[in-house]
């Protein structure tokens, strides 16, 4: 077959357009930093990056989803732990009053005392963190209602004096734990405590605290010892209930830590593969560029030469 100087042209004109092509590639990816600047570029690595991504961002999520878990179990096991000092200082007065005095002054004093620890017990089962109530369930206000009303089964003081009173304590919230999703198999963990169950005992047999010290400050204001005593017996079982809530809180918070190591370690192993894959090795991409640039050049000045030649050239 003839090689005519049409065909010589045309291959020329493709290897040049190709030579600049791939020049041009490498410069785009020096300049940008990345291997794979559009799909077309590479299928197959374009689809191990997309998939990189997604697991990049779903790890950032969950992520996100352990620190606002983490941080509303830490604000809860606070709240807990203050409960549990209160729970004490409320066995502590009741076991006074069995076993000490019982002249009028005292008897006020621990009756004030009870009134202002069950009040304390009531705020802090109202805990929030920004508008969410940690011992509320899915309701976005006060689950524990703190106004004032009297102890029942105290007859009312002839006035002047002040009746008896407590606050309330009703709970208004719902049941419900608020649950974080922390891996992809759909592992969750709730990050509140049920409220009502815990001061109020609203599934037996749990106890129902702030009902117990009303039901306490009634047998102290009557002598009653046995009352008392019955009463002691029913605040050590519902420390042991706010105790039981405490230890629950600490176990999910260290799954919730555990959990954090394992996404960060996943993460910085996963970013390390789409970095490997998409960014650029800057010191092999300038040697490729510096040769691809002169293979050019070369091309250019050949074809140049070759282009000058006419059928005079030719003939002897």
């Amino acid at each position: 077959m003839r090689v005519t100087p049409g065909m010589t042209a045309d291959n020329a004109v493709y290897n040049l357009q190709q030579g600049r092509s791939a020049l041009d590639a490498l410069q785009e990816q020096v300049s940008s930093g990345s291997m794979v600047n559009r799909p077309s570029d590479d299928p197959l690595t374009t689809r191990q990056l997309l998939d990189l991504q997604n697991q990049i961002s779903a790890g950032d999520q969950y992520s996100s989803n352990i620190t606002k878990g983490n941080l509303l179990l830490s604000v809860t096991n606070t709240a807990l732990s203050g409960m549990s000092d209160i729970m004490q200082q409320v066995k502590k007065i009741a076991g006074d009053m069995v076993s000490g005095s019982t002249d009028q002054a005292t008897v006020n004093g621990a009756i004030s005392n009870l009134a202002a620890l069950k009040s304390q017990l009531v705020d802090l089962g109202n805990t929030q963190v920004g508008n969410q109530y940690v011992f509320a369930g899915f309701k976005n206000s006060p689950p524990f209602d703190t106004t004032l009303a009297p102890v029942a089964g105290i007859p009312a003081p002839t006035p002047p004096a002040q009746p008896v009173s407590t606050v309330s304590g009703a709970f208004s919230g719902t049941s419900d734990l608020l649950n974080v999703e922390i891996n992809q198999g759909g592992s969750k963990v709730a990050t509140t405590v049920d409220g009502g169950n815990l001061l109020r005992g609203t599934t037996p047999p749990a106890v129902d605290i702030l009902n117990g010290i009303d039901t306490l400050i009634k047998a102290i204001f009557n002598n009653d010892k046995a009352g008392i005593a019955a009463g002691i017996t029913s605040m050590k079982d519902g420390a042991g209930q706010v105790t039981a809530a405490q230890s629950d809180v600490a176990g999910r918070l260290i799954r919730l830590s555990n959990m954090q190591t394992m996404i960060a370690s996943n993460q910085n192993t996963l970013k390390s593969i789409y970095g490997d894959k998409q960014n650029v090795d800057y010191a092999k991409a300038g040697v490729e560029l510096s040769q691809q640039t002169t293979a050019f050049n070369a091309a250019l000045s050949t074809t140049a030469k070759i282009s000058q030649l006419s059928l005079l050239d030719y003939m002897k």
